[in-house]
């Protein structure tokens, strides 16, 4: 297949994908008055109700039923479902308690942590490009700490839980849908005990059972697994620059949002920070695409 025109449905599911990612805060706010830890449980209770029909659909069913007899596909994904589940968390209540911008900040850190992370655990070689971008990451996420005075947990806990899910599921040989599959099956009874506990502690797990509430909740199978096949069709037809560079639409969709939609403070350090941390991805961006300038783009999976 020639790579030096990507398809227009690539592109677009790459950008559903990274676009939707963007703009999911304003789901979290809508349903912000069931907390934090009831919206992750329902998450993962309707996401496994969105995939199973999904894996019938895609004839992706037998597969899926033999992993779930591999106890090594088991306790490699009960490894990414519980970093899956740490990311969504600290997603989730970031977005609901005015922290959309630390959201942001963890995604734009992301891809070059991991590119750290390929470079010490997989042994991949570093470009000069790669070192300075991470360099003026790093220089961004000390300034939070001391022109701003804060450490920046929520967008290192999301860069760091998110870098080291990518990590795990690259030790599987499950495509994008049976691999949310095993997960959220492994986290299921962990959220469903939760939501009885919840329900038997006198706490309405429906918010206010309105039907905008019921379809809000229903509707967190949907946001979840749409994205995720949007990027699974990109990542197995476009390049990986081309992919690299459409990847920062997430983290620039919920800085606006954060900023422009809730008001969030961007105070003048905020901004000096942040600047690094755009400047680092700026070089990486370049990086990847003089990668891709060099030699013909392969395939991703």
């Amino acid at each position: 297949m020639n790579h030096s025109r990507p398809s227009t449905g690539a592109v677009l599911s790459a950008v559903l994908a990274f676009g939707l990612w963007g703009v999911l805060p304003v789901y979290w706010k809508q349903i912000c008055h069931l907390g934090s830890d009831v919206a992750l449980a329902q998450r993962v209770l309707w996401t496994m109700a969105t995939v199973l029909p999904l894996l019938m659909l895609r004839g992706e069913w037998p597969g899926f039923l033999k992993a779930l007899r591999d106890a090594t596909l088991i306790k490699t994904h009960g490894w990414s479902a519980f970093l899956l589940a740490v990311n969504w968390g600290v997603f989730v209540w970031a977005a609901q308690h005015g922290r959309i911008l630390d959201c942001s900040l963890g995604y734009f850190i992301n891809p070059l942590l991991n590119v750290l992370i390929g470079s010490y655990l997989l042994g991949e070689r570093l470009s000069g490009l790669q070192k300075l971008s991470i360099a003026s990451a790093a220089c961004g996420v000390i300034t939070q700490l001391v022109l701003v005075g804060r450490f920046p947990w929520i967008g290192l806990l999301l860069a760091g839980s998110f870098a080291l899910y990518g990590l795990a599921r690259r030790r599987s040989p499950l495509g994008s849908l049976p691999g949310l599959g095993v997960e959220t099956i492994v986290g299921l009874p962990v959220a469903a005990l939760y939501l009885i506990w919840t329900m038997q502690s006198g706490i309405s797990i429906w918010g206010t059972a309105s039907a905008r509430d019921l379809l809000l909740i229903m509707g967190l199978g949907i946001i979840t697994t749409i994205p995720l096949l949007g990027f699974a069709h990109g990542a197995r037809q476009l390049p990986f620059a081309l992919l690299g560079v459409l990847q920062f639409l997430a983290p620039t969709g919920q800085f606006l949002i954060g900023a422009f939609v809730y008001g969030e403070p961007v105070s003048a350090s905020s901004l000096v920070s942040f600047g690094l941390i755009w400047t680092g991805v700026v070089l990486f961006c370049g990086n990847l695409l003089l990668q891709g300038a060099r030699r013909p783009a392969a395939r991703t999976v």
